[in-house]
């Protein structure tokens, strides 16, 4: 199976692409989001953002069709 290569600094393999959890935190501790990047050099593969649900309950009510 082929490695996955850095393509800014050439680097191969799976253990060099690495994630670090960001500064900023919600209220219970957990990261805002990941920065997924090479250990070798920094080159940034993605951010992987925390999935958030709004605490506002929307105000459509659906009416009862059990009638």
């Amino acid at each position: 199976m082929a490695q996955p290569k850095c393509p800014e600094c050439q680097c191969q393999g799976i253990d060099h692409i690495v994630s670090k959890a960001a500064n900023e935190t919600a209220k219970n501790g957990t990261p805002w989001f990941y920065v997924v990047h090479c250990d070798q050099c920094g080159y940034v593969y993605n951010i992987i953002s925390k999935h958030t649900f709004s605490a506002n309950q929307s105000p459509l009510v659906m009416p009862d069709l059990r009638r």
